[in-house]
């Protein structure tokens, strides 16, 4: 099978686009690219790794509490639906890569009771209209890694949402019918529309988040929403988890080293959204010795009510 074709099988779609992506952790000494099983098989052993790893270190062990929660909400999820009816929002975020990295590392054991195995997770990318530059490459490259069928649906694109093909995410084809507005809400519909099979997606938001606050681990949709139904097995996270277990070096696939995440992150942003509406987090700040600006990586904040500074 050709390159073309092999990567075709792991077609994302983004704005209406279908975008071709490749396993970013290939091994390029030999050319082989490791399948959706193997990759939830080996994040298995690293999450439950991290399990077993001793907790002495801050925020760790109630880390580990909040990963035992979170692999128990996804499992039931897995009972409660088929592999068929779910789906996942991904937008290349810290919160919703551990939720991701999370439930690879369930249907692990999930995929050994099927039959067949499927080949890609199906997952939507509700994009901002302005997207940084480092998040889309993260989003492709993840995707990759993690074998993401990817249907991207850009909000207030100028273009219309229509699905159709094209050959780059990064530059999808102009259309008529130009919709003056495409909202979150009606990203979701236009996908669930697409998708009728999907009953349930995991979503990532935390209890910080907008409208997070009374959010439980299953959540119908309401308020003239399409319905489905919403998962947050990282509802109760903290910020300080969150990065404790995207830093913990017993889930890096190189020793000493945690997840790859969205560089971003290590300039100073600590909760993303578009070009127009995020800036660095003031709180970050500082003067160099040289007198020059700068600002620490995300992970240096571990306050929760001060994460979504820098957002309007």
């Amino acid at each position: 099978m050709s390159s073309d074709a092999s990567a075709a099988a792991l077609s994302p779609i983004t704005n209406g686009t279908v975008v071709n992506l490749v396993s970013r952790e290939a091994d390029a000494s030999n050319g082989h690219h490791p399948s959706l099983s193997e990759v939830c098989a080996d994040l298995h052993n690293r999450v439950q790794r991290f399990l077993a790893a001793r907790s002495d270190e801050k925020y760790k062990s109630s880390t580990q509490e909040q990963t035992r929660i979170a692999l128990q909400v996804i499992q039931r999820a897995l009972r409660d639906y088929s592999f068929e009816e779910l789906s996942f929002s991904y937008n290349g975020g810290k919160d919703c890569l551990v939720l991701l990295v999370l439930y690879l590392a369930v249907l692990h054991t999930h995929f050994q009771q099927m039959k067949s195995v499927p080949t890609t997770i199906p997952s939507v990318y509700v994009k901002s209209p302005d997207p940084f530059p480092q998040v889309t490459d993260f989003v492709e490259t993840s995707s990759k890694q993690y074998h993401l069928d990817l249907v991207g649906i850009a909000t207030n694109p100028g273009t219309s949402p229509t699905l159709s093909k094209a050959r780059s995410h990064a530059d999808p084809p102009n259309t008529d019918n130009q919709p003056e507005k495409v909202t979150f809400r009606d990203a979701f519909e236009i996908y669930l529309k697409s998708h009728p099979q999907v009953k349930a997606i995991f979503v990532g938001t935390r209890r910080t988040d907008p409208h997070g606050g009374k959010l439980t681990h299953f959540d119908r949709t309401d308020h003239n929403w399409p319905d489905f139904m919403r998962i947050h097995p990282v509802i109760d996270w903290k910020l300080s988890e969150i990065w404790c277990f995207l830093r913990a070096e017993e889930l890096g696939a190189v020793s000493g080293k945690g997840l790859d995440y969205c560089s971003i992150y290590d300039e100073g942003y600590t909760s993303l959204g578009g070009i127009g509406d995020t800036a660095r987090n003031p709180r970050l700040r500082y003067i160099d010795e040289q007198g020059r600006e700068q600002y620490h990586p995300a992970y240096m904040m571990v306050e929760d009510e001060e994460e979504r500074r820098g957002r309007e």
